[in-house]
């Protein structure tokens, strides 16, 4: 399924501590021995010292999830790294710097449209991918659906001819919203996934052989070529369903994911803004490194 690709509170289920497997907490280094309290305050101040201990470890529990120490968010118990969003952005600010070098009024016109490229901004949408990949995972594996190595490489091959003609064209051009080559495999394997979601809960959402032809002639148009490396009956699978009906397709699957999403718990640290459910996007936050307070601006190559 299509997508725009920039679509990018601490909301993690907290798992009580167990109380009862906590040892006899140390002061000072030292082990307490209930034979070292007075006799008649004994066992009353031992267990309020235990007790202490424990509610200590819960509290340190928390501040560790909300604090996300060493991770950007976390999908149900799956963490994702800060370091793994920090590297995909800076590759996304490399790419888009050199495709600004090579194509500075292409880039100077987007701009002017939708305002530039940030860093901040291909972070953000980075996170959001990884969140999102890994919610179609779990509702791929709720419904026995399997995205072969050999599916990916055809959406993939698919997606870059009717995008940009090509796949060398289209790896080239996604250096204008920040994607590095290397990373926007990611985000076609969250279009690809959603595509045979789509497939096996909305089966009858399918474009028309009249209306594949002729999105198959407006490329031919858009591009102005005679042909593309896949011929209209290598694209027309493609055509009808993620070009021709792609929103309606999308249109079924967002409420599933949504309910994935809250089945599963997403949290993510206020360094990087806040995960909205029902948008299914990592928006920004007052005091977060985003800078501003809506969703992440859809881009497209077109």
């Amino acid at each position: 399924m299509v997508r725009h690709w920039d679509r990018v509170g601490c909301v993690t289920p907290v798992r009580a501590a167990n109380v009862a497997s906590v040892k006899s907490p140390r002061l000072h280094g030292q082990r307490v021995r209930e034979n070292d309290l007075p006799s008649r305050a004994r066992r009353s101040s031992f267990r309020a010292t235990l007790l202490g201990a424990a509610l200590a470890l819960v509290a340190v529990a928390m501040t560790a999830c909300t604090s996300h120490a060493g991770a950007a968010a976390q999908v149900d118990d799956q963490k994702i790294e800060t370091a793994t969003v920090s590297a995909i952005a800076d590759r996304g600010m490399a790419a888009y710097k050199a495709y600004a070098a090579a194509h500075p009024d292409v880039v100077a016109q987007r701009e002017a449209q939708q305002g530039p490229v940030t860093h901040y901004l291909v972070q953000r949408r980075a996170l959001n991918t990884l969140i999102r990949l890994r919610l179609d995972e779990a509702k791929a594996h709720e419904l026995g659906i399997t995205l072969t190595s050999q599916d990916f490489d055809a959406y993939y091959q698919a997606l870059a001819v009717t995008q940009a003609g090509g796949i060398p064209a289209f790896e080239d051009a996604v250096g204008v919203l920040g994607f590095a080559p290397q990373d926007v495999r990611a985000q076609v394997h969250v279009d690809a996934l959603e595509s045979k979601i789509a497939d096996r809960i909305a089966p009858d959402l399918v474009g028309s052989d009249a209306q594949a032809k002729s999105a198959y002639d407006a490329l031919l148009a858009q591009f102005g070529v005679k042909s593309l490396p896949l011929s209209y009956a290598q694209l027309r699978s493609f055509l009808a369903h993620d070009i021709v009906m792609g929103t309606a397709r999308t249109d079924k699957v967002t409420p599933e994911l949504v309910k994935v999403s809250r089945q599963l718990g997403v949290s993510v640290s206020p360094r990087f803004g806040t995960w909205s459910v029902d948008d299914l996007q990592v928006l920004a936050q007052s005091g977060s490194i985003a800078t501003t307070p809506t969703p992440v601006p859809q881009l497209s190559l077109s």
